[in-house]
């Protein structure tokens, strides 16, 4: 897989950037941890360095060091819900649109492994998907007091796509791994289990929906009182708290009971800055995903979801259904 893609990129002229001397000394030191959780995905990064004629140790250092260095900004919105019939997943990634061009939706169909469909802006990791046996996550970046050699957010959240078949199952891993940074990972299954693991480099807790609600939100800062001191909210996403409760509200309002078309619309509102504009900075809403995962299916928005249209993506059901023949 890993020798694909990287053939791919490499014919478009991609090359894998050096790694600045501080980088590369973090990824070294985080190759053992990620041997310990993920060891196939060091043989992806090679295959990849391999067709992109670069280094093993360069493709390395951008892979593990992605989202620890170089002041990454995130304004991400995730939310899930159960409406008696089905689990309703919604998520909006917004990063720089200078990006937007490398953010590319994956079919991901791993021998041994859950085939999924996911999203991402760098190779081997991803940000957000759903998986064969109806399995979500999406993740949003928090303000650290800390960094440690370990796993970063990319490789967590394509590990849960490639393994993991329920939230349990991801809950375990993610309390047992450890994390470079600290970020919030929103879990659903179509067992209608919903958690968000709010994990450190220190501490790992997870949240579940409050008593008497059927949804759970999850933006950019922690909501966990065991977590509050492993964020640094001096430098918190200043709309992190707006987007939050705008969702939550919307949610409330419905008691949970959404379809398709409502958390399409949640995700496109603008009263809350769910569906983010910041061109001073040059900073928006890249995708949009809602999907249901007891009858699956997704469907994604490219870029703000207010101006385009969801397109539902079918490759996953096509890609398990010729496999089952």
């Amino acid at each position: 897989m890993g020798f694909h893609d990287g053939s791919l990129l490499f014919k478009r002229g991609f090359k894998v950037p050096t790694p600045s001397v501080e980088r590369a000394e973090f990824a070294r030191n985080s190759e053992d941890e990620v041997r310990r959780i993920f060891p196939e995905i060091l043989d992806e990064v090679s295959g990849f360095a391999d067709a992109c004629q670069a280094s093993y140790e360069d493709a390395l250092g951008f892979v593990l060091g992605y989202g620890v260095f170089g002041g990454l900004t995130l304004a991400c919105s995730a939310f899930a819900s159960v409406n008696g019939s089905d689990v309703v997943f919604g998520r909006n990634y917004d990063y720089y649109y200078a990006l937007g061009q490398q953010s590319r939706a994956y079919l991901t169909c791993p021998e041994g492994g859950l085939w999924n469909v996911s999203q991402s802006d760098i190779f081997a990791g991803r940000e957000g998907g759903v998986n064969e046996r109806g399995l979500a996550i999406a993740i949003s970046a928090v303000e650290e007091t800390a960094i440690r050699p370990g796993i970063n957010f990319t490789l967590t959240v394509r590990y849960v796509l490639d393994k993991c078949g329920t939230v349990g199952e991801a809950m375990k891993v993610m309390s047992e791994m450890q994390h470079s940074t600290a970020n919030s990972f929103l879990l659903a299954d179509r067992g209608a289990n919903l958690a968000v693991v709010e994990a450190a480099p220190d501490r790992v807790r997870t949240r579940r929906p409050s008593e008497g609600e059927h949804f759970i939100v999850c933006t950019n800062h922690y909501i966990h009182p065991e977590m509050f001191e492993m964020e640094n909210r001096e430098k918190r996403c200043w709309d992190s708290e707006v987007r939050y409760d705008a969702i939550y509200s919307m949610l409330k309002s419905r008691q949970g009971y959404i379809g398709i078309a409502e958390a399409q619309a949640i995700l496109s509102d603008h009263t809350g800055c769910v569906c983010f504009h910041d061109k001073e900075n040059g900073l928006g809403t890249l995708w949009s995903v809602v999907a249901t995962l007891k009858q699956q299916r997704v469907f994604r928005a490219e870029g703000h979801p207010c101006r385009n249209a969801y397109r539902e993506d079918l490759r996953l059901n096509r890609a398990v259904g010729l496999r089952s023949n």
